[in-house]
């Protein structure tokens, strides 16, 4: 999972994303920063989409293993059988939570920033699910399955407030995703039967002799 979500990552900024740990205290401050012919509610300003990536994330993570930290528990704990749905609950409270927060300063959150900071807040509650034995440190698939979860909450509740180039940004970038998953699952499966050729031909060889 968190290979897969890192090359979302890199895919939507075009680097790498590192997860930034949370700072109690700070609240999100994004300025959008808008490029030249870019709609800063759309477009991510490469120059400054990496610090409010940060920003977002740290303000997610302190809320996490802040005042949601026993709520957070309490899902994981009350779902034991269905992890994605405890993860995609949490994480698309987060984004909610973060969205109207910079809402009420008067600004917005570019799309791209806001799912990078969705799959570091996945792979934090993630590894909070692991670490309570829920799921195993090898389960990626369910924490990827809780983000794209995530997502499908986020859009259903934010996208009456969205602008319509906002909505349709979110489902390019869930696209991509979701080709990238189908592409890396494609590109495993053709190895595990090629081992059956070299019985044949070896059977064959023996017929000849």
């Amino acid at each position: 999972m968190a290979g897969l979500l890192q090359q979302g990552a890199d895919q939507v900024s075009g680097g790498s994303a590192p997860t930034p740990q949370a700072q109690p205290g700070q609240s999100p401050q994004v300025s959008p920063g808008q490029r030249e012919g870019g709609d800063p509610r759309v477009d991510m300003d490469p120059s400054q989409g990496a610090q409010q990536r940060d920003l977002i994330v740290k303000a997610m993570l302190e809320s996490l293993y802040g005042p949601m930290l026993e709520q957070a528990r309490d899902m994981l704990e009350q779902v034991r059988d269905q992890p994605e749905q405890a993860i995609g609950r949490l994480v698309a409270q987060l984004m909610l939570m973060v969205r109207q927060a910079i809402a009420d300063q008067g600004s917005t959150i570019p799309p791209g920033v806001m799912v990078q900071a969705a799959m570091i807040a996945a792979q934090a509650v993630g590894e909070m699910a692991i670490k309570m034995g829920i799921i195993s440190p090898e389960d990626g698939d369910t924490i990827e399955g809780g983000f794209m979860a995530a997502m499908a909450q986020f859009g259903q509740q934010a996208s009456r407030d969205m602008a319509p180039e906002q909505r349709a940004r979110y489902a390019e970038l869930i696209r991509g995703l979701r080709e990238a998953k189908q592409k890396s699952r494609g590109t495993q499966r053709p190895q595990a039967q090629e081992p059956a050729q070299p019985a044949a031909a070896q059977r064959g060889a023996g017929g000849e002799q």
